[in-house]
């Protein structure tokens, strides 16, 4: 990975993010209160005190007009001018006001509020009183019966601007943070994917690009270690296969000249010693073309797909499901339905694959036990299953039954297999793309062993119609 020259720390990413946030705030209440000043400049609304500080500029020159005139009153402030007897000259009170007023200028009446006053202003002809509030209000008649008070609605919307461009500084910085932090995830994903086959893209954040340089040199080494891995392997099976080939001849040999030692004039005990070479050796035979067959499935030289039809196919799997579960005389239910015209796979692996689930199950079953065996089509794939009625799978069995050599354990454990069967099954099953798994039947009780297997021919090599 080529690592380009424009990049940022992460510390200066998240500086930018502190700015970012700050300067969110700083406008949430800069801009609130710019407009609020301008309202007031516009007459819409008046400040807390400025009610207070009007009628105080005023009482002056009320107190020398001569005559009395009203358009020296504050139009905040409502007023009532009394004569020297307390009678009422002029007013744009109302009458319980008023009362009020007069009141307060006789020492019988008290404001229940701090922010309800009244200015006594004393004049030759008697008294003007002026009443105000103490406290922002607006000047016009609809704005005060919809709004909250000026001081109120100025800290709600503050409040809701500040979370609003916290809001606003988060969404951008997780989105350009996971703009950066899109390469790493992709090449997270890949690997996880076992995708070696790609290129580390380029992160605009400098701590990133180290974590993604040691990827791309991580993926370079898997990628080596793997094809060593896979070479070695193919070495193996090749080796495998080389060395059965090998054996076959000298086992060949002991075969024929343990047959031909059977066929002379032997005592009782030698013949005994004879038929147990032969029974051995003929074990071994089988052993050595399951190794074989085995190492070329593995190659996937020998998958040769062809279209079957599907009844024919299931037909000649239950002769030969019976076939093997009367060797024990175990009773056979086989079931089958939903099934497709024809599907395509390599004939003679899935038959092998599925015969060796069969007899998987006939091996634990119970003598005169029961065998279920299902056939039926889902989701595009064609699904195989088999239970028995025997001890079933234990929770080490669950995990390592379809792996190559496993004998499980003595409840499920035999003489006549070479924990291969489950094996073969799952590695035909993975070469026409499906899939091999096992569980214990909650109805019999025993075993169950799954195949899926699509029914179409995608992902298969080649196709013979």
């Amino acid at each position: 990975m080529a690592v380009k020259r424009h990049e940022h720390s992460l510390k200066l990413v998240f500086l930018q993010y502190l700015l970012a946030t700050a300067l969110a705030l700083v406008l949430a209440v800069v801009i609130p209160f710019t407009l609020f000043s301008l309202g007031a400049q516009a007459g819409l609304y008046n400040y807390a005190n400025s009610s207070e500080i009007q009628a105080k500029n005023a009482q002056p020159k009320i107190a020398a007009a001569v005559p009395f005139d009203s358009k020296l009153v504050p139009p905040s402030c409502t007023y009532v001018l009394l004569s020297q007897s307390h009678t009422v000259l002029q007013s744009n009170m109302k009458k319980d006001e008023i009362q009020n007023a007069v009141g307060y200028l006789e020492g019988t009446y008290a404001p229940a509020r701090p922010d309800d006053c009244f200015l006594v202003i004393k004049r030759g002809d008697g008294v003007c009183i002026l009443h105000y509030q103490i406290g922002s209000h607006y000047n016009i008649e609809w704005m005060r019966r919809t709004l909250p008070l000026p001081d109120k609605f100025l800290t709600v919307l503050s409040t809701i601007n500040c979370l609003l461009g916290c809001v606003i500084v988060i969404a951008l910085f997780v989105r350009k943070l996971k703009r950066h932090l899109n390469p790493l995830l992709e090449a997270t994903q890949k690997i996880r994917e076992q995708d070696l086959d790609f290129e580390v893209q380029y992160s605009g954040i400098k701590e990133f690009n180290h974590i993604l340089l040691s990827i791309s040199e991580m993926k370079s080494e898997l990628s080596q270690s793997l094809e060593k891995q896979w070479r070695m392997e193919q070495a193996r099976r090749e080796q495998t296969s080389a060395l059965a080939h090998d054996i076959r001849t000298p086992l060949t040999i002991i075969r024929g000249n343990a047959e031909l030692l059977g066929n002379s004039e032997l005592a009782e005990k030698q013949q005994e010693y004879v038929l147990h070479i032969l029974k051995n050796s003929k074990r071994m035979e089988q052993y050595l073309s399951t190794l074989i067959s085995l190492a070329k499935m593995e190659s996937g030289s020998f998958l040769h797909p062809v279209k079957i039809q599907t009844e024919r196919f299931v037909k000649d799997l239950a002769e030969q499901t019976q076939g093997l579960a009367e060797t024990k005389q175990i009773q056979i239910e086989f079931r089958y339905g939903n099934l497709p015209d024809d599907f395509v796979a390599d004939i003679d692996l899935l038959s092998r694959a599925v015969v060796n689930v069969v007899s998987n199950a006939v091996e634990y079953a119970p003598e005169y036990g029961k065998i279920k065996m299902t056939v039926e089509s889902g989701g595009g794939l064609l699904r195989f299953q088999v239970c028995d009625n025997g001890k079933g799978f234990s929770p080490e069995d669950l995990k390592q039954a379809a792996a190559q050599f496993y004998m499980g354990e003595k409840s499920r454990s035999s003489k006549n297999h070479f924990g291969m069967g489950l094996f073969i099954a799952k590695s035909v099953a993975e070469q026409h793309g499906g899939t091999l798994s096992v569980a214990n039947s909650k109805e019999t009780g025993g075993g169950m062993v799954t195949v899926e297997i699509p029914i179409s021919a995608d992902g298969l090599e080649s196709i013979k119609n």
